[in-house]
């Protein structure tokens, strides 16, 4: 048996809480029949669903945030390393383990809620569906806080108790509506084929617990110190802008480069700013770089280039796909030209966001810096927002524009980017070599 499953059973059951339980839902099933409501059948279905989401989506997936903090709090990651047990090992012991005393508390709600929804009037069918609905977003939320607990865990262990929880928080609120989709039968059309709406949702929600999972997964490999290819990031980022680009009613393919630049951008900020980014890495990197050792580098290499290099041919594409006439509503100015192709300003986008990875590696080799993330939001605060906004007192577009490239015109705004990314680069290099020992 896996020792980590073996160990969380240990710490979650007892034989007092192995009676206690079903003697309580019991006890509260058998309060709800005979209180007198008009469609006892109905109350009884109802209240064990609630039981369940409270004792499975509540409780389990709190236990299987606690198993991974309790191992943060305790130091006891070191240990684990030095095992012999494999990622998926340790994932989906803690997964499993450590949220079996709600399932076991919620196998008794189901058993319950099924038959009662059936009695009631509630097609047969459409209760199995819900039923499995309801065990897909269990899996997730407990997978999801898995991961980011595990991922907070490298900025301490306080941040991961409090992002777990905001993150558990959201996902219950983003999660609703896939859920309430499966009460929906009705038609929809993704990437132009026709889908029943409740079997949509539910391989969605299938969709989404298997990409969790797979989060779990790889960032307990990151924890546990075993190393693998950077194609969970890109990979993810590929899916969610496949996903819901197949909800355009029409030019998908436009939309989804314009998705899919979006979303890279938005997974590189998040890698850069959610691991460290010390020195000795990158050095670690450039080591095997030059030694031609690619695997070995890419081994070694954070996620964030992964999807900072798919935002490229996602710009590429959104040039390629945006119409020549298409422009931004506001007038260049005294000049009285339009700003320019939106597509080219897809290219500028990706120099900025490279421009904002070299300043974020720039602050993080400091050797004085102590809070690098502070110190990166508190530069784009001032290139993106108080920069240009004390520029435009000038009332000079061309100032404006240099300020920040996106505002200008075409020609001008890919020039000013690069020539962002240049010194943002000469800076980078500078604080490379006066941090060499």
């Amino acid at each position: 048996m896996n020792p980590e499953f073996q160990r969380q059973l240990w710490l979650q059951f007892s034989p007092t809480r192995l009676l206690v339980l079903p003697a309580l839902l019991l006890t509260c099933f058998v309060a709800i029949s005979v209180s007198g409501t008009s469609e006892p059948v109905a109350a009884l279905a109802y209240s064990a669903a609630a039981l369940f989401g409270l004792l499975v989506w509540g409780m389990g997936t709190l236990a299987v945030g606690a198993s991974v903090m309790d191992e943060i709090t305790e130091r006891t990651w070191d240990q684990q390393r030095m095992s012999a047990m494999q990622p998926w090992a340790m994932t989906w012991g803690k997964l499993a383990g450590a949220s079996a005393y709600g399932w076991y508390g919620g196998a008794f709600c189901l058993l319950v809620a099924v038959p009662a929804s059936v009695l009631a009037g509630q097609s047969p069918a459409l209760v199995l569906r819900l039923a499995l609905g309801g065990i897909l977003g269990g899996l997730l939320l407990q997978a999801l806080l898995i991961a980011v607990n595990l991922q907070l865990a490298k900025v301490g262990g306080r941040i991961a108790r409090r992002g777990g929880l905001s993150i558990l928080l959201l996902t219950l609120l983003w999660g609703t509506g896939p859920l309430l989709g499966l009460l929906k039968d009705t038609d929809l059309l993704w990437w132009g084929q026709p889908f029943k709406g409740m079997s949509f949702s539910l391989a969605s929600l299938a969709l989404f617990t298997a990409c969790a999972l797979g989060a779990a997964w790889r960032s307990m490999a990151e924890v546990l110190a075993v190393r693998q290819l950077p194609w969970g990031w890109p990979a993810l980022a590929l899916l969610l802008a496949s996903y819901l680009a197949g909800f355009a009613p029409e030019k998908r393919l436009m939309v989804f480069s314009v998705i899919g630049l979006a979303t890279c951008a938005a997974f590189t900020y998040l890698a850069l700013l959610a691991e460290p980014q010390p020195r000795p890495l990158w050095q670690r990197v450039l080591t095997r770089l030059e030694s031609g050792q690619w695997r070995a580098a890419l081994l070694q290499l954070p996620r964030w280039p992964t999807t900072l290099a798919l935002a490229l041919p996602f710009a590429v594409l959104v040039w390629h796909k945006l119409p020549p006439e298409t422009a931004s509503l506001r007038e260049f100015g005294e000049f009285g030209y339009a700003i320019g192709s939106v597509g080219v300003h897809a290219l500028v986008l990706v120099l900025l966001l490279a421009r904002d990875c070299a300043l974020a590696l720039f602050l993080s080799f400091s050797p004085k810096g102590r809070r690098p993330v502070l110190g990166f939001w508190v530069l784009m605060g001032v290139l993106y927002g108080l920069l240009p906004w004390l520029l435009s007192g000038l009332h000079s577009d061309m100032l404006s524009s240099l300020a920040q490239p996106l505002l200008g015109a075409s020609a001008w705004a890919l020039s000013f980017a690069v020539l962002h990314l240049v010194l943002a680069l000469g800076l980078l290099r500078w604080r490379w070599r006066a941090t060499a020992t």
